[in-house]
């Protein structure tokens, strides 16, 4: 039987690894030192369940004041030796060369079971390394709470090599680290930016962090005033504001029904794009996790930016995320009930607020309703609409008798909705996001309502025939106008419809608006195009545009009498081009010459000058 051979790891390159591929920056060494201390302190206590001072102490040591050449201003160097002490459970011998030389051996596994241990944040005992991203080697003074007979020193080199020796009995029971900034890496050890990292990573660490600058002064960096009782709102709007740099319209409370998180969402005073960047704090047992909420935020929150403290929710090995698996499904299902149902409860609470949330976070609002039964059954009479009568709520939408249309298309509304305005006829605009989605859900749980796409309504249901005398006396008229917009690839029929204040409609199907956008590219593209777009057209050979002409407008009365061609000409090519304008549809090359000089024309004929 062959011997087996054993894996060997190069040091150097698992640092090269921690730095360059699985850490997003070497800033991530003050968070691992930190959560070293906080899982010796967690250690302790699960040793000692009466110990209830823990505390982690940070120095900044070295450095130097120079003097600019420019001004002669003193200006202090940032420090080169950092100090992270905690009087956490420490170290033995026997653990020092089990957890501190191994690599993925963590100290937070049952030593029995392998089990990791829940109280304790790492999991793959790869932490220290972080800090060789930053320096050459790490000194550790170490005294175990489990055997405080004797103290150690562990000194650690990023080529693999380290000593352990007896320490003196000044060294206290806890962890002491000390790391040396290599060349390059000074900046990494500014007093004021660890002081905001440590903030940033550890601001709901339930114990003190110290910072003792190199002017011996002290003072707690976790600083964070928690109040009960009737000052509670106003000390979460205030953390929100020290977290975040913003001011907010209130918060939502994030309980955890089976103890998963703690913490608030805050609600944006404004609107956010629904695809942009949202900064979170999410922290897994008081250290920050991450600021990306994808992984366990509703996607339709983007108007919310939450702190929140998890407990039992795993962590990848980066520490930067969540590890997918049925607890973090569990938690999002648990997030989604806290933040939509405090929402729903404000429709009883507080509706006026509710009211300006919608009002500013319409979009995010129209997501969850058009996703879910119950959000939408609460939030759709808060919902606005746009409709050919006006704003409309979604209440008047759900109380109207009558039937309502709408259509996703803007082109389609701005067109169609002056003529069923005339008719007493309600048309929505349905072509905002979720707007359809919510008309349809409307239409299905509101069975007596009549709810249908405008693509269904005949444009002839509100078209009348003129009568037998108006034909016989346009029949001039209506011939000239036929020949004039056979030019235009255009039909003309005379009708009846209201508002009478409309003299002319434009129509045209599915094909003739292809035909249309064919052309207006062709003469706003290149040449290189046009054979293309010409195969395009060939290939559509039955399409239909009409210009409809409503014999009960006044001007067109007067037209219909008017005997000179060149000046009925201009006025029917004036009323087309105006409802192209109306309809908005794009112009073909020279439709809006066209409209121009045939309105020279008649101030010309209106001043005299024929």
């Amino acid at each position: 039987m062959e011997e087996p051979f054993v894996f060997k790891v190069n040091l150097g390159g698992m640092i090269d690894i921690l730095a360059n591929h699985l850490y997003s920056s070497p800033d991530v060494f003050i968070r691992e030192l930190l959560q070293n201390g906080t899982d010796a302190i967690s250690g302790r206590q699960l040793h000692d369940p009466q110990f209830s001072e823990g505390r982690i102490d940070i120095y900044l040591s070295g450095g130097m004041a120079v003097r600019t050449p420019q001004t002669g201003e003193l200006i202090s160097t940032p420090a080169d030796q950092l100090i992270f002490k905690d009087n956490g459970v420490g170290l033995t011998e026997e653990e020092i060369h089990r957890f501190l030389a191994v690599i993925g051996q963590s100290s937070k596994r049952d030593l029995q079971t392998g089990k990791i241990l829940e109280d304790y944040i790492g999991r793959f005992g790869i932490g220290m390394l972080s800090c060789f991203m930053v320096t050459d080697e790490i000194e550790l003074w170490t005294r175990s709470a489990k055997q405080p007979q004797q103290a150690y020193c562990f000194r650690g080199k990023p080529d693999g090599t380290y000593s352990i020796t007896p320490a003196g009995e000044d060294v206290e029971i806890g962890t002491k680290i000390c790391i040396k900034a290599k060349k390059g890496c000074e900046h990494y050890f500014n007093e004021v930016h660890v002081m905001d990292l440590v903030r940033y990573y550890g601001l709901p660490l339930p114990f003190p962090v110290m910072m003792h600058g190199r002017d011996h002064s002290s003072c707690r960096i976790n600083e964070w005033h928690r109040t009960t009782g009737s000052g509670a709102h106003d000390s979460v709007m205030q953390l929100g504001q020290q977290i975040f740099e913003s001011d907010f319209m209130d918060y939502i409370p994030l309980e955890s029904k089976s103890g998963l998180f703690s913490g608030a969402a805050f609600i944006m005073p404004h609107a956010v794009s629904m695809h942009a960047k949202n900064s979170h704090r999410i922290y897994l047992k008081n250290m920050l996790l991450t600021e990306d909420g994808s992984a366990i935020l509703p996607k339709w929150s983007f108007f919310l930016r939450c702190f929140l403290n998890t407990s039992q929710l795993r962590p990848t090995a980066s520490r930067e995320n969540f590890y997918e698996d049925e607890v973090l499904e569990q938690a999002r299902e648990e997030l989604n009930e806290c933040i939509s149902g405090y929402l729903l409860s404000l429709s009883h609470k507080n509706p006026q607020l509710l009211q300006r949330i919608i009002d500013v976070h319409f979009l995010a609002i129209k997501s969850m309703a058009a996703e879910d039964d119950v959000f939408f059954r609460t939030f759709m009479p808060f919902l606005d609409f746009e409709t050919n009568m006006g704003r409309m709520s979604g209440r008047e939408l759900m109380t109207r008798h009558e039937p309502i249309s709408y259509t996703a298309d803007m082109n389609q509304f701005h067109r169609t909705g002056a003529l069923m305005l005339a008719q007493n006829q309600l048309l929505v605009n349905a072509c905002y996001v979720h707007d359809t989605g919510l008309l349809r859900k409307l239409s299905e749980q509101h069975e007596e309502l009549i709810l249908y796409p405008l693509q269904l309504v005949s444009f002839e249901e509100f078209l009348e025939e003129p009568s037998t005398q108006t034909m016989t006396d346009a029949a001039a008229f209506l011939k000239t106008a036929k020949e004039i917009f056979q030019e235009h690839d255009c039909d003309v029929q005379l009708k009846s419809f209201s508002p009478a204040s409309l003299p002319v409609f434009y129509m045209l199907d599915e094909n003739a608006q292809i035909m249309r956008d064919i052309q207006h590219s062709k003469e706003h593209s290149h040449s290189l195009f046009a054979s293309m777009l010409d195969s395009f057209a060939e290939e559509i050979e039955d399409y239909r545009a009409v210009l409809y002409v409503n014999c009960s407008n006044a001007l067109i009365q007067k037209l219909i009498g008017l005997e000179n061609p060149e000046k009925l000409r201009a006025c029917l090519e004036i009323l087309y081009v105006q409802a192209l304008l109306t309809g908005r549809f794009p112009m073909r090359g020279g439709e809006m010459a066209l409209l121009n000089s045939h309105l020279i024309r008649l101030i010309e004929w209106g001043l005299g000058d024929e």
